[in-house]
């Protein structure tokens, strides 16, 4: 492999931060060998314990051999898009050990890390519960994102920055960005305990209550039941929905709310055009269940929330046995995704309302004098036209990624709308699907790789990935 648009500096600098952000993974390797040895499953207490030890002492030599390094904006994005690979690999090794083979195991990995929640597993209440603490425990990590997490052990003020600036974080209502990841967790960590007592309000156990609360408010969708949320009641259906709606409201819009500005959170453009497509997509799909005669209101509700929020939470109601126009109001809402700043996957809605307003000046334009100054403005924000193109840049990148995979879904058999609409879930980081259990657990090798991959530059945004493919000597006409 010849690293044509990287030197050995930059290559150390890459292998620094990499292994700061594995020094993290291997630490909280630590939570799951406790809850193994606390659930008497001593073999995965070990395997958990000696996993994060060995990670912690490797890439802590490592980081001691190469020293404190300058890390640069490159650095940071070509080491986030690396790390997503890496991590997925290492979490996958714990599920060799229940019968998953290799493929499946980083698919498994993956799909958790990214939040994606599609599974391999066909019945995940026969796992050990450690397994299952590690499936949920890794949507909980994803949803928060490695990066924010690795920010805490970062030194230098200007790393912490890069790697923030690389991931598309936003933020901003502190300098410090180090600061930003600590109020960050505090809002994840205290939702993550209301839903906790929520669940176990509902009826849950503690462990399903901690292990949904972990993969609700982390928009991801995993559960400890094939049949999914579902099983477990409308009680905990509601509180499900209650907490992915909360994780598909950015982090910023949470601050400013517990701050007590709530007139500047419900005059958020983002915030108001979530509600508002929530709403009408729910009575879209209420009504077409009820002009064909069918009673699965709630479940339809239910499924609305979990595509826009890109959680792919399921019920004992399969999303296929929905009227035509329901699944496809639950594709676009996959791909929509809910806002920017969020848990959730997808476009975000952030980047749609900008090409709305960019089709609106586009179209103001020509009713006024030529050379007339026309801002894009969301809200009380100007929005530079480099950014606005930035933003039209990913969409058009979204789509020509959805395209090329289905497309090869489709050259294997698979009809356009389940190509397009598998896709889209991967992508979107969703999990829903209207694939039989029985396609779904016997896809083509390839198609497992192809979704990983879609999951990972779903997660990851596109960009890093496509910088990753130049900065490794591919891609030269990128």
């Amino acid at each position: 492999m010849v690293f044509l648009e990287l030197d050995s500096s930059d290559f150390f600098s890459i292998i620094y931060t990499i292994s700061n952000m594995l020094r993290f993974v291997g630490g909280v390797m630590f939570v799951p060998a406790l809850v193994a040895f606390f659930l008497e499953e001593f073999f995965f207490a070990e395997l958990f314990g000696l996993m994060g030890l060995s990670i912690l002492i490797i890439f802590s030599v490592f980081r001691i051999v190469l020293g404190k390094r300058e890390v640069r904006f490159r650095h940071a994005i070509i080491s986030i898009a690396l790390a997503w690979f890496i991590i997925g690999f290492i979490s996958a090794v714990p599920f060799l050990f229940v019968g998953l083979n290799p493929l499946d195991s980083f698919f498994e990995s993956v799909s958790g890390w990214s939040g994606t929640g599609i599974s391999m597993i066909e019945f995940p209440q026969d796992l050990p519960q450690s397994i299952n603490f590690w499936r949920g425990f890794i949507q909980w990590l994803g949803g928060f994102g490695i990066v924010l997490l690795a920010l805490l052990v970062f030194e230098k003020p200007q790393t912490a920055h890069n790697l923030f600036a690389a991931e598309g974080r936003s933020e901003d209502f502190y300098v410090n960005v180090v600061k930003v990841a600590r109020t960050i967790m505090v809002i994840y960590f205290g939702y993550t305990f209301i839903g906790i007592i929520l669940f176990l309000f509902s009826g849950l156990s503690l462990f399903e209550s901690i292990f949904h609360s972990f993969t609700s408010i982390a928009t991801a969708g995993f559960s400890t039941h094939s049949i999914g949320i579902g099983f477990f009641g409308s009680n905990a259906m509601l509180v499900s929905m209650f907490l992915m709606i909360l994780g598909g409201i950015s982090f910023e819009s949470h601050f400013d709310l517990m701050h007590g500005r709530v007139k500047k959170f419900f005059n958020n453009p983002e915030i108001k055009f979530f509600l508002g497509i929530l709403i009408i997509s729910l009575l879209l799909v209420l009504f077409n269940l009820f002009f064909l005669n069918k009673e699965n209101f709630f479940e339809g509700f239910f499924y609305v929330v979990s595509a826009i929020t890109s959680t792919g939470a399921s019920t004992f109601v399969s999303v296929s046995d929905f009227p035509a126009l329901s699944v496809f109001l639950i594709l676009v809402l996959m791909i929509f995704g809910a806002c920017y700043g969020s848990t959730t996957g997808g476009l975000k809605i952030w980047r749609i309302i900008i090409l709305f307003r960019v089709i609106r000046r586009e179209i103001h334009k020509a009713f006024l004098p030529n050379h007339t100054v026309f801002p894009i403005k969301v809200g009380n924000k100007v929005i530079s036209d480099e950014s606005a193109l930035k933003a039209l840049s990913y969409l058009a990148l979204y789509f020509f990624f959805i395209v090329i995979g289905s497309i090869i879904f489709m050259l294997f058999g698979y009809g356009i709308l389940e190509s397009v609409f598998t896709v889209s879930s991967a992508q979107g980081n969703s999990g829903l699907s209207i694939l039989s259990s029985y396609s779904l657990f016997n896809l083509h090798p390839l198609l497992k790789l192809l979704l990983s991959l879609h999951m990972i530059v779903g997660r990851m945004e596109i960009l890093p990935f496509l910088i990753l493919i130049k900065s490794f000597g591919f891609g030269s006409k990128i």
